[in-house]
């Protein structure tokens, strides 16, 4: 989504060769998981890459807790920035996940980090399954958004309490896709 993309990146001390967008999924009525994706930045160095968006899988990751925001990974582990000492400033993390894969980072259950929810619904239902089926319905929310990558091979994973929502959510995900002979 244009108004997603981000332009710049306050801090930033490397001009980066791909883009980035951050934003909102809808979820179950009133609940909006918030994301950051990130483009393989191959695609904008090489014409004829092997490494490119249409054909890099999409990663979605999830990171556990419960409660703990995949904003962290994004910043510290598998991203392509990271935090200099100073704590104003960003490097370029040479390992990062996007050189090779296009990668969504998901805050979820609702309320973690940036996503919300309207309480005004008084959804307090909290739980694995909760939480699978409100990540099933963002991520139904981002292949409209983003159509292009609904081909390209598609990786579940994550850490920590993550080992709890890439199975749970794995298992909704087969048995949607079984019930309409369909792919997300």
């Amino acid at each position: 989504m244009k108004a997603d993309k981000i332009g710049e990146l306050p801090g930033l001390t490397f001009k980066p060769n791909f883009h980035h967008h951050a934003g909102y999924l809808s979820a179950s009525p009133g609940n909006y998981l918030h994301y950051w994706y990130i483009r393989d930045e191959y695609i904008m160095m090489f014409v004829e890459s092997q490494n490119n968006t249409q054909t890099d899988p999409l990663i979605l990751w999830l990171t556990g807790g419960p409660g703990c925001s995949s904003l962290g990974a994004l910043l510290t582990e598998n991203g392509p920035f990271h935090p200099n000492p100073d704590g104003s400033t960003l490097f370029e993390n040479v390992y990062s996940w996007n050189k090779g894969a296009n990668v969504l980072y998901l805050e979820s259950p609702r309320l973690v980090g940036f996503s919300y929810q309207d309480k005004s619904l008084n959804d307090t239902l909290w739980n694995d399954d909760k939480t699978a089926s409100d990540i099933y319905l963002a991520l139904k929310d981002f292949f409209t958004v983003y159509p292009q990558f609904s081909a390209n091979d598609f990786i579940v994973t994550g850490e920590s309490y993550g080992g709890v929502y890439v199975p749970t959510l794995t298992r909704l995900l087969i048995q949607k896709i079984q019930v309409c002979s369909c792919a997300m």
